[in-house]
């Protein structure tokens, strides 16, 4: 259903920029040959005479109508598009050739200056974006929140909950088969884990300020916002040394468990807690630890069977132990 609708919202901005770019070419909509008043086989020399007496005519100091201006620019782009050769045949050629878009479209632009107003093509591309950026974050969701109601501790919370509150009762069941029951309840389950849980990270519900209109609206005020806190964190705790809060103590501890924002959100208290008791925020104390979980990780590769196979066939085969790192 999201990839549909994607679609069909790319088949949208397609259709919308074709239309918009159609228009700017030549004379849009208009003929260019009826605005002359002439035919199409009238030569240069007659073009160029037709077009000296409707400038007269039409220039907005001589023509009093209230669309002087319009009707004047509208003269000006039918004299270019046949006053030159080349433009004249691929006009030509788009008359007796209407279907054929993007041919024109190569000729006309291969050619041409183009005098496209980007602003609405812009903004629409913008908001039809958005939109495909939305569903796609509301898809993810969706996904996150199926994936939840498989974890273990996850899914016993809602059942607990589930269980306390009656949702599981067997009256609520009578008359289902098996199958409709287990869909019954994962249904409730993931009511549950999405409405009354409290789960972060992957698992939050996109909101409307997630959007990507919204967040290109607040990027300077974000770029700022994060030059002010990097700033501040210099200034007070490498210019004037002092010591560290607990906003700069978090930032540094996530920092050097190599985590991004959403990521430590999803992190438990009890995880964290044990890792503010290791005060990562001093630098005795960060290396470490890290020298801790490299080795830890050593441990690890050295008991895999991964590496046990790649020890056994270096030594079959006399190359390098890492040959697959």
């Amino acid at each position: 259903m999201l990839r549909l609708s994607i679609l069909l919202l790319l088949a949208a901005l397609v259709c919308v920029i074709q239309a918009g770019i159609f228009d700017s070419m030549y004379c849009g909509r208009h003929n260019c040959y009826e605005i002359m008043g002439v035919e199409r086989t009238a030569t240069k020399k007659e073009i160029n005479k037709r077009y000296r007496t409707l400038a007269k005519e039409l220039h907005p100091d001589h023509n009093k109508a209230e669309d002087a201006h319009e009707q004047f620019e509208m003269l000006v782009a039918a004299y270019e598009t046949l006053r030159n050769e080349v433009s004249r045949n691929n006009y030509d050629y788009l008359l007796d050739n209407p279907d054929i878009y993007m041919e024109h479209f190569y000729r006309f632009f291969s050619h041409s200056t183009p005098k496209v107003d980007v602003a609405p093509v812009l903004i629409i591309s913008l908001i039809v974006l958005s939109i495909i950026h939305y569903l796609h974050k509301h898809s993810a969701y969706n996904r996150a929140i199926d994936y939840a109601v498989n974890v273990p501790h996850i899914r016993s919370q809602a059942k607990q909950l589930a269980e306390s509150e009656g949702l599981l009762e067997k009256k609520y069941f009578k008359g289902m088969t098996k199958e409709e029951q287990r869909l019954q309840e994962k249904k409730i389950l993931r009511d549950i884990v999405e409405s009354k849980l409290d789960i972060q990270g992957g698992y939050q519900k996109p909101e409307w300020t997630d959007i990507l209109a919204f967040q290109l609206l607040m990027l300077p005020f974000n770029l700022g916002k994060v030059a002010w806190f990097h700033v501040r964190r210099f200034y007070k705790y490498t210019i004037m040394r002092e010591e560290f809060d607990d906003v700069e103590k978090d930032y540094r501890t996530r920092k050097v468990v190599g985590l991004s924002e959403t990521q430590w959100d999803a992190v438990s208290e009890e995880k964290k807690a044990s890792l503010y008791k290791k005060e990562l925020w001093y630098e005795a104390n960060k290396e470490a630890y890290l020298e801790e979980r490299k080795e830890l990780e050593r441990i690890a590769k050295a008991t895999s069977n991964k590496y046990k196979q790649q020890k056994r066939m270096a030594k079959k085969e006399k190359v390098p132990e890492n040959w697959n790192d």
